[in-house]
């Protein structure tokens, strides 16, 4: 084991008396990420910008490799972001002027591409894997023209996807996208990517469903994007609101609904069944924590195909909140930073919660409640920024807990330690 621990305890106050606070959450990061790739698809070129420390990594990751292969190089590393790794191979593929390699660290080489690959190559891409089949990393050499038709299972994710959709600038009028036959994960990500694009003045047709065609740029575009705060990373505020006493609010500026974020009318909705209200304000939202869920033996339900990245922050809340409960549409789960469904049940096993995982669905009985363990188990984050988000705000229900490498979260939201300082004490060793 390497690295700091955290020792995590909730503060006094915390646990005894109704709180009011403030959140600043980070910019949405799927938003940045497009409109990243939309520029250097558009105007050739990005412009280097010194980002501030409190940008997700994941966007460091997406601008320094668009800055590398616009400077010449030809080994590109987009480190840990998934959403780099998918966004860049489309990029290249089109793009490539000269042979590249595009790799990763960590658990990016086990994280499949291979969908997103088959339909590259149908439309002329030449990409080879260089180590096992279908997974990074990759070589992409040049190709003269790209387009036509493309047929992408998309049932593992929606990034596949909207990195084809984002080529469209590269595109003649007339490029196809064929998902039919499987669902698409994430679904609402995709609608986000096309509703971002027509702000570019970029025309797509869903019709019948699951068959995009680009029409072709539009002379007039909708009023730009403005930027948007992360929903996702609002998933944590709520979850730790409804771990504290009954009349808390946390306000957060720049939450807007409804949103092109596809978590936020799911956040909403899930947490509203947890006792959490949702109050628009004229800059952002209000939550309360208005009242305790049903205490009744029925298990909360919900299908989390359309929101994966809510399911860590639901299942903390719900486990804390003594509440059985059984979530289906979470297969693809197992293939983000870490196997999430994996990694919940191993260290909420370490608190004496046992999750029973199926193909598709992750579930608790709620009989064997959160209990301290002794010595104090020292809880993993599988290297996953929402697995350690949400773990550790099971210490308002811990005596305290211990978590390594609380740095991971800084892949979406480097200053979550600093937001929910005023309910938990951290010191590292």
């Amino acid at each position: 084991m390497t690295g700091p621990i955290l020792h995590l305890s909730a503060q006094v106050k915390a646990r005894s008396e109704a709180t009011d606070s403030t959140w600043t959450l980070p910019f949405s990061k799927s938003i940045w990420a497009r409109t990243l790739l939309l520029e250097a698809l558009s105007k050739d070129s990005i412009q280097p910008e010194v980002l501030s420390p409190d940008v997700p990594h994941d966007i460091r990751a997406l601008q320094e490799a668009l800055l590398a292969y616009q400077q010449g190089a030809t080994d590109i590393n987009v480190g840990e972001s998934g959403t780099a790794m998918r966004f860049m191979t489309a990029y290249l593929a089109v793009n490539a002027s000269r042979p590249l390699i595009l790799s990763g660290q960590g658990r990016q080489h086990q994280r499949p591409i291979a969908p997103l690959v088959t339909a590259l190559t149908e439309l002329g891409a030449h990409i080879t894997y260089l180590h096992e089949e279908g997974y990074p990393p990759l070589q992409i050499t040049p190709v003269e023209r790209i387009g036509g038709l493309a047929h992408l299972d998309a049932s593992s994710s929606s990034q596949y996807l909207s990195a084809l959709l984002l080529l469209c600038p590269r595109m003649e009028a007339g490029y196809t996208i064929d998902t039919r036959g499987r669902s698409i994960a994430s679904y609402p990500y995709a609608l986000m990517t096309l509703a971002q694009l027509s702000t570019y003045g970029y025309r797509w047709e869903e019709a019948p469903s699951g068959y995009f065609t680009y029409l072709g740029p539009s002379e007039v575009a909708a009023p730009p994007l403005l930027h948007e705060v992360d929903w996702s990373a609002a998933s944590y505020a709520y979850a730790l609101l409804s771990l504290i006493p009954i009349g808390s609010t946390i306000t957060m500026q720049g939450l807007c609904l409804p949103s092109y974020q596809g978590d936020a009318a799911h956040l909403v909705r899930l947490f509203n069944a947890l006792g959490i209200e949702t109050q628009m304000t004229e800059g952002g939202v209000i939550l309360t924590h208005r009242s305790q869920p049903d205490s009744s033996h029925i298990p909360f339900t919900a299908h989390m195909n359309e929101c994966p990245d809510l399911v860590p922050a639901v299942v903390v809340a719900l486990v804390g909140q003594s509440k059985p409960f059984t979530l289906t549409g979470v297969a693809h789960l197992r293939i983000k930073e870490s196997d999430r469904l994996q990694a919940l049940a191993d260290e909420l096993s370490k608190l004496e919660v046992r999750l029973t995982l199926d193909s598709d669905s992750l579930s608790w009985d709620g009989k064997t409640p959160l209990r301290p363990s002794h010595p104090i188990p020292i809880l993993s984050p599988h290297g996953d920024h929402r697995i350690a988000m949400a773990l550790s705000l099971l210490a308002l229900r811990l005596p305290s807990l211990r978590m390594e490498h609380p740095e991971v979260v800084a892949k979406s939201f480097p200053n979550f330690w600093k937001e929910i300082a005023p309910y938990i004490t951290q010191i590292c060793d």
